[in-house]
């Protein structure tokens, strides 16, 4: 440690020796040397991660003689070493000597040139979002999102947007924030692993926020009673707003707004309005409407204009309701028939059995005698639901047939079609009503 510490006073007196000779605007021997010796020594602790011993030994290479990749050097030491606005300067002189460079020079420096202007803007994105740390902690919300905001223009990463989401909720700008919750999770849903793992925490609470702002945030429907005139001008402050949002709901923030209705030919119309946390606004804009706001869940009349009430179309005649409980019986019926049909067929299949179980004498055994009762619970369980089904089907087209007419109606017909057999059966009703 004693040795480099002698080498550190031996470079520093050599350049101070050697300083002289930049004054007539060339570089000796010398101090070509005593650079490189200084470059060689940085480099040094640049592998060995001291980047805060580093630079200084960068800087005095480039005094001593100011080569662009030695400025280059320096600027990436800076940033390394977490002094963000050393670094942006570094790279702001080492970009100027680039401009001035002349072939085949440039075309060398063109991809350090190429990074040197992308890390300026991350740079300059980070001295904004640490200014912006600092007026939040500060109690600065408005200076700090207007910071948070800037730095994101210059450089659009995931986590800045989520902290400007994070500043304009404090701020109660509800609506802003609720846009940028939702950019960052758009943003989280195409993110790979690892970054997606880094970001997991931050997705849970904006999914969270966002829910709690959807309902917090005030939304205004503006609505225009008929079609929209042509050359019709809608203004809120110095922004035109497009005619197609009229009738769309859209979040806002918290506040009082006006809005501007130029309608050709007629005076200026003033429209105003004042929103508050989970309100839900309709704002009319045609002129010369009486109600102007209302609450979403009581719109306003389409044509505020028109008092007079319109006729109502009287009621086209229905079916008879006796005509109506006739197909529900003929329905049933049906259905009775049916399962009168497949409990018939099973019956048929029990009689088998019990042929087999039996003798000529109509002996049975015990299990003879469970097939015998199976037999007649199925026989008259298909006898029942045939006489049960016959007798709704006959009341159904009774009804249906003694149905009164109503007026301009047309004359029903109706026609059955049944078969019955072993294991199945099939009902069918056909008409025209």
């Amino acid at each position: 440690m004693r040795h480099v510490r002698w080498f550190f006073v031996g470079m520093t007196c050599t350049c101070l020796a050697l300083r002289a000779g930049l004054a007539y605007g060339q570089t000796t021997p010398a101090q070509v040397a005593a650079a490189e010796k200084l470059f060689e020594a940085a480099v040094a602790e640049v592998q060995a991660g001291r980047y805060a011993e580093a630079c200084p030994l960068l800087e005095q290479s480039h005094v001593l003689d100011p080569r662009p990749g030695t400025l280059h050097a320096l600027a990436e030491c800076e940033e390394k070493a977490r002094h963000p606005e050393q670094a942006l300067r570094h790279y702001k002189e080492y970009l100027e000597l680039y401009a001035r460079m002349k072939s085949p020079l440039k075309e060398k420096h063109t991809e350090r040139a190429r990074l040197a202007e992308a890390q300026v803007k991350k740079l300059k994105a980070e001295i904004l979002f640490n200014q912006a740390v600092a007026h939040r902690e500060a109690g600065r919300i408005a200076e700090a999102c207007a910071a948070l905001g800037e730095s994101l223009r210059i450089d659009p990463t995931p986590g800045t947007l989520y902290s400007l989401a994070e500043c304009e909720a404090t701020r109660g700008r509800l609506a802003t924030a609720l846009g940028h919750y939702k950019e960052y999770l758009g943003l989280f849903a195409s993110m790979k692993s690892p970054l997606r793992e880094r970001h997991a925490e931050r997705a849970r609470i904006a999914e969270e926020q966002r829910k709690k702002l959807d309902a917090e945030a005030p939304r205004l429907k503006l609505v225009w009673a008929g079609e929209v005139p042509e050359g019709v001008v809608i203004k809120r402050g110095d922004a035109t707003l497009d005619s197609k949002m009229l009738g769309t709901s859209v979040p806002m923030n918290p506040g009082e707004y006006a809005f501007l209705v130029e309608v050709p030919g007629q005076p200026l119309q003033v429209r105003k309005v004042r929103l508050e946390k989970g309100d839900r606004k309709i704002l009319e804009l045609t002129p010369g409407a009486t109600q102007v706001v209302k609450d979403e869940a009581q719109p306003l009349l389409k044509d505020p204009s028109s008092t007079m009430p319109q006729p109502v179309e009287a009621p086209k005649p229905g079916m008879h309701p006796w005509k109506v409980g006739g197909i529900a019986a003929i329905g049933v019926g049906g259905a009775g028939f049916i399962a009168g049909s497949v409990l018939g067929g099973l019956a048929v299949g029990a009689k088998r059995e019990v042929d087999a179980a039996c003798d000529e004498n109509f002996a049975c055994g015990e299990k003879g005698m469970k097939v015998v009762e199976r037999f007649q619970t199925l026989g008259n369980a298909s006898t029942a639901m045939f006489i049960v089904g016959g007798v709704v089907l006959a009341t159904g087209v009774t009804l249906f047939v003694l149905a009164p007419k109503t007026p301009a109606e047309k004359v029903g017909t109706v026609r059955l079609r049944g078969l019955a057999a072993p294991g199945a059966g099939y009902l069918g009703v056909e008409g025209a009503f």
